[in-house]
């Protein structure tokens, strides 16, 4: 025990014979762990790496562009301008519109929200990040000026004057002069739906142009039903519908006699045959849903390009042709839809075919169904986002250029 004790009394002795320890003050104290820690030091510049500039691409980015969550909900934060307004004409080439319209639906109504609910989906997409891995082109910043035209307005009261006043705004739009004259010699629309009807009165206002268009169809349904089968032939009033318009189209002289196709198709019939002969006689093909299993997007793109040909056409995409999985927003859905993946790489496949588009639609979202996610509504953002790339990509001269 008293060998111990020494030992003790001698680390004492030798601990006081130090400089004693420094008893921070108050002022020396860090107030909390981040002040101590790595986050609350404070560097100089002598610690840091010589800086390093690198040149813009194109130009410094507008962050104002980039504000996913202010400013007013154009899409993909896009400059509005009133293309109604002879004063606009020569200051766009492409134009998004919007058409909100939802009264020749047969099953869910909703669709005449569509148009708001795509711009609150393109709010991720904007000028300033307009390039993307799959392209390598900025759309919004090419050859093209861009606008977001807003939407036609029309009566929600009575379906025949809706589509009058629909197809007036579009030969309004149409009328414009581009303001890239060299590239395009008329301004082209993305138009955002709305029900599927309103491809007849775009059709009409683009007949003048244009003159007789194939119509590539995304669709899980043909649309070309005879206003007898699906509306009854009961009145005029009733006869015009989303499931009736492209064999009233074909009726009118509007579309190709022959280039036409259906995409995607996997709907029901109210008959054995007559549907059929009815759709072949409006001048369409069909490439069903469940044939994109066995031949790929390639030999799909590669249908498709063979059956339009050099003709000019028209894209008309109701969203209902994905999976529900995909798009769950829509008004008559239909199970075994494709993907976005396989949507996206066809179109991009006519884009890079240089296919003559003229115009399109994407339509039938209706957002009261949509999911937390939004999942429909960025999925219509995307399509539209792919259908302009190919605008920008494919210029186009009118007939009579």
């Amino acid at each position: 025990m008293l060998p111990l004790l020494i030992f003790v009394a001698s680390v004492c002795t030798a601990f006081a014979s130090k400089q004693p320890q420094k008893v921070l003050d108050q002022d020396d104290r860090p107030a909390n762990f981040i002040h101590s820690s790595i986050f609350g030091k404070h560097l100089t510049d002598n610690s840091l790496p010589a800086p390093v500039t690198l040149p813009p691409s194109y130009q410094s980015r507008d962050f104002d562009e980039e504000d996913a969550f202010g400013g007013i909900g154009t899409f993909a934060h896009l400059e509005y301008t009133e293309c109604t307004n002879s004063e606009n004409s020569g200051t766009f080439d492409i134009g998004i519109v919007g058409h909100p319209f939802d009264l020749g639906v047969s099953y869910r109504p909703g669709a005449r929200f569509g148009p708001n609910g795509a711009r609150q989906g393109a709010r991720r997409i904007s000028p300033a990040a307009g390039w993307d891995i799959d392209h390598g082109v900025n759309p919004f910043r090419n050859w093209a000026t861009v606008t977001d035209c807003g939407d036609i307005s029309n009566t929600p009261f009575d379906k025949l004057v809706a589509i009058q006043e629909l197809e007036h705004g579009m030969k309004t739009i149409n009328s414009m002069k581009p303001k890239n004259i060299s590239a395009s010699d008329a301004v082209r629309l993305i138009t955002i739906g709305g029900d599927h009807t309103i491809t007849l009165p775009i059709l009409r206002a683009l007949h003048g142009t244009w003159g007789r268009v194939a119509v590539l169809h995304f669709d899980s349904h043909l649309d070309t039903w005879d206003p007898k089968q699906l509306g009854g032939g009961l009145t005029k009033y009733s006869e015009v519908n989303h499931g009736t318009m492209l064999h009233i189209a074909h009726e009118e002289g509007l579309l190709s006699n022959h280039s036409n196709m259906h995409l995607g198709s996997r709907c029901a019939l109210f008959d054995e045959h007559y549907d059929l002969n009815n759709d072949i006689r409006c001048g369409f093909s069909i490439i069903r849903a469940r044939e994109l299993d066995k031949l790929g997007v390639d030999k799909v793109v590669k249908k498709i390009v063979n059956t339009v040909g050099d003709e000019y056409l028209y894209l008309s995409v109701d969203i209902d042709v994905l999976d529900p999985a995909y798009a769950p927003a829509t008004g008559t859905i239909e199970p075994g839809g494709w993907t976005t993946r396989e949507l996206l790489a066809i179109i991009n496949g006519l884009s890079d075919a240089d296919l003559k588009i003229i115009g399109s639609d994407v339509v039938e979202f209706t957002p009261v169904y949509d999911n937390a996610a939004e999942t429909t509504g960025i999925a219509v953002g995307q399509i539209i986002y792919e259908i302009l790339q190919w605008m920008v990509k494919v210029p186009v001269k009118t007939p009579k250029a």
